[in-house]
Formats: C-alpha cells, structure tokens, sequence
C-alpha cells in the first residue's frame, strides 16, 4: 500500500468505506463531540466529523482511531498480525526529508496578539475536568544536545489565549528533553501537530528508546519519508502536509496545575503541576480542521492507538530473557498496558518468575505479569483465566513486588508513579505430573466430523426467539 499522503485522504478512505460520518449542524465543544465520539467508540461505529463547531471557525473529527480496523487500514495490516508483529514495522528507519517551501500546513500563519489557542474547538471531555483539552497533538521537541527529534502525545490545558500546560510527566522523553533544556538555562521548543498523517500519528506510539525519531519509524511503516518544514518561529521540523500546527516555547522553571482529567485507566487523573509553554504562532491550512483523540474507559481510540506499540515492546523485554517466548497480550482489560499476559514454552521451574520479575520493572509499566504454557492462548482469555484456576496455587505461585517505579496513571498507587506490582506464574509443573494438568481431549477428535453427521441430519441452529417465546427454560 502507497503511503497515506495525509489525513485527509485518509479520512477521503473512510467515507468510501461508509467509516466516516459527517455532521452538519452545529456541536457544542462542551461534552457534546464528545459523547457522540464515546457512543460511537462503543459500538465499534465510525469517526465523526463534525463541521460546525460552536465558538469556532475549525471543523472538528474525533474518533479517527475509534476502531481497530481503522488503525489496520491506516497501516495495512490486520489488527490481529499488528499485535503480533508491529515491531517488523519499526526495523526500517527512513529518516524525513525537507518538503520546501509553501508547505500546506503554512498556509495561513497567525502570530502575536493574534495567536489563541481557544479559536481551535478544544473539547471539554468529562464532568471533573480540570477543563477544555488538547488532546490529539503530536509535541515534537529536539534534544539539546544531539537535535534528534522525540514526537510523543500528551495532554495540554489551555490557561490563557496564548499559554496550554503540557502534562508530561518526569520520566518521559518529553519532559527530559524539557528537562535538560532548563539545565541550559533555556524553554525547550516545542511544536504541537494537529491532523498529521495516520501513519505518522501511529508511529508517536512506538516504544522507541530515547534518542530514536520517531519521524523514522513512521518512515519505516510509510515506506518512504515524512516530508517536513521547518517551524516559522521555533527551531523545530514539523509534518508539511499537517492540519495545525502550534508553536511554543516552554517557560523554564514554571509549573502550573494541570487535571484533573479523565485518563486512559478509565479513571480520573489528580491535579498536579505541569510545564507551561508560551505559544508564539499557531500555522494551519486554509481551510483546517481539528483533530481530538478519545481517551477514558477501554477501549477508546487512545487505547487501539498504544496496543500494538505497547505489545511489541513487551514482546521484545520478554525475548530478553527468554527465547522460548510464543506470544504476548497487553490486555485491553489492563489498559492496553497495565496487564500482560505471556505465552512460553517452560524448561525449567523457576522460568516463568525470571520473565514475570523482569517484565515487571520493565519501561511499559505493567502491574501484573501472567505467564501461561505454550498451550494457552494469550488472546483468549477465557483459557487464560482456566490456567489460572487449574495451575496455581497463591502461596507458591503469585509473587508480589511493593514498591517499584511505575510510570503510569494508576489511582490506586501510594504515591506518585509508585506501585506494588504482581506477578502470577499460570504454567504446570515440567516432567509427567504435567499429563494431569492438561485439558482432556476424546482419543482421535480430529479424526471425527461432528459437521458431516449434522449436514446428513439437516440441522439447523435453532432460533434463540423461539426459546424465549415459548418462556419455560429461558426464564
């Protein structure tokens, strides 16, 4: 598949396909675009483009990732091989090239008492928000030293017209960045991107480790490189073919309160202090639209977008320490990051504790750690949670870690990016004791065809309406 150009002819797919809505009247930025791009996200349905914003002159689309198919499409591949293989996509690193000038993206450049972020219809999201949130933008910001790029997404709160937080939270590329900028004595520049490329919007999720641009990855899953341009008020390359794009400088040493927030565990994030940058242009196409990202309870577009970037990374801590490794489910259940649960073939007892400890202070921030047997699918967990029963024992299989450096949004923690972890190894003994913990299997089910004897039959499933019409059993 050729290279999507940009969003628009992404969201040009969609609409073919009968994956986009248009909505024509006006919607109110308050809860409104938002409650329609939840609904929508639970029902699998499609992303919504809302042309008429109230208090603004942008359209607004949300919910782009609202759906797994549509994150396959924009990457063209099966969500299922995603999961599985999306470190494939990273091996080929192409690195961005120069588009020239009179970039789409610079079409219109708005600077000095011009600039205000509230012209663009930030959403308000959910009833204990801390307020209005930018919640789409890909931050792009050089390292002081190197200038290699880092492009990640983190939520921001506007505070005045030309002032948003940036929640980037210590331990994150972004805030190191910021962080050794302020070493220097200097606000580290940073650009917001609003509508770039799919690929490139699903590359910002690769666990990439620091130093590596995630530009190349996108390269890497494009095929051919991300053209650029470079901002016109800050040091930084940004996307040409983009919607938006928010110029900034970060003000060292200022911090001001950011949240609460409704966040990906599904909960509400704490207020607490954040990075403030200073916008000193915002630069859009002629006629732009914005872009929001859903994010809350899984599974939301936020979710489907970190899955397949969150998986890989797991799968490649667990080859680390083992290379008997089959498969790895980050569950959505845990947050497409919370619980992990992995597939092994065991040569030794003491195996899977080795994998669960490492994988537990490894940099995804995993809670809880689940080893299974090679014959136990990761992705179903209903023979997940049957291993559990069937092959542990709490006292000697569950271990508990207090205390570990955990770099997620977790309520439940005792302090800040703090947590006990768990791990819980499902597999049964080595040797013959493990004939007694394997599920029974008739003596040659393959050889017989249950299908043949019902199509000699001529039977049919019966109607489930009949059933519950008739009352008796289904009551």
């Amino acid at each position: 598949m050729a290279a999507w150009r940009d969003l628009r002819e992404f969201l040009t797919a969609l609409e073919d396909r009968g994956d986009l809505v248009r909505i024509s009247r006006e919607v109110d930025w308050e809860y409104e675009a938002v409650a329609l791009t939840r609904q929508s996200s639970a029902q699998d349905g499609p992303a919504l483009m809302f042309e008429s914003m109230r208090d603004s002159a942008f359209g607004c689309v949300s919910g782009v990732f609202g759906a797994s198919r549509r994150v396959a499409l924009a990457l063209g591949r099966d969500y299922d091989w995603l999961l599985r293989n999306f470190d494939q996509l990273e091996r080929n690193p192409i690195d961005p090239v120069a588009f020239g000038a009179d970039a789409p993206v610079q079409e219109v450049v708005v600077t000095g008492d011009d600039v205000d972020v509230l012209s663009l219809p930030l959403l308000r999201h959910f009833e204990l928000d801390g307020g209005r949130y930018l919640t789409a933008g890909l931050q792009v910001a050089r390292d002081p030293d190197t200038g290699v790029a880092n492009v990640s997404i983190h939520r921001q709160l506007p505070l005045d017209r030309d002032h948003l937080t940036l929640f980037a939270p210590p331990g994150r590329h972004l805030r190191t960045i910021i962080e050794r900028w302020n070493d220097k004595g200097k606000g580290a520049e940073v650009a917001v991107v609003l509508g770039a490329d799919p690929v490139t919007q699903l590359a910002s999720q690769a666990r990439a480790p620091y130093g590596v641009d995630e530009f190349a990855i996108a390269g890497s899953m494009r095929g051919e490189p991300v053209e650029m341009v470079r901002c016109k008020t800050i040091d930084v390359d940004v996307p040409a073919h983009a919607e938006i794009v928010i110029e900034g400088v970060i003000e060292p040493g200022r911090l001001e309160s950011d949240g609460p927030f409704g966040e990906y565990p599904g909960t509400y994030s704490e207020a607490k202090p954040a990075p403030v940058m200073r916008v000193t242009a915002i630069t859009h196409r002629r006629d732009a639209f914005y872009q929001n990202t859903l994010t809350g309870t899984p599974m939301t577009e936020n979710h489907w977008m970190m899955q397949p970037g969150a998986t890989a990374m797991a799968y490649r801590e667990a080859l680390r320490i083992s290379p008997d490794v089959r498969s790895v489910h980050v569950t959505p259940g845990g947050t497409t990051r919370h619980h992990v649960v992995v597939s092994m073939k065991k040569r030794h007892p003491a195996e899977p504790r080795n994998l669960m400890l490492a994988m537990l202070a490894g940099n995804l921030g995993a809670k809880l750690v689940t080893v299974v047997d090679e014959d136990i699918d990761p992705y179903d967990m209903l023979q997940v949670e049957w291993a559990v029963n069937t092959r542990v024992q709490p006292d000697q299989d569950v271990v508990i870690v207090p205390n570990l450096y955990s770099p997620t949004l977790d309520p439940s923690a005792p302090a800040a990016r703090t947590s006990a972890k768990m791990g819980v190894d499902a597999t049964a003994p080595l040797g013959e004791a493990r004939r007694m913990y394997e599920a029974p299997v008739p003596v040659g089910y393959d050889g017989y065809s249950l299908a043949a004897e019902l199509e000699r039959a001529g039977w049919r499933m019966p109607d489930e309406t009949v059933y519950l019409a008739g009352g008796g059993a289904a009551r």
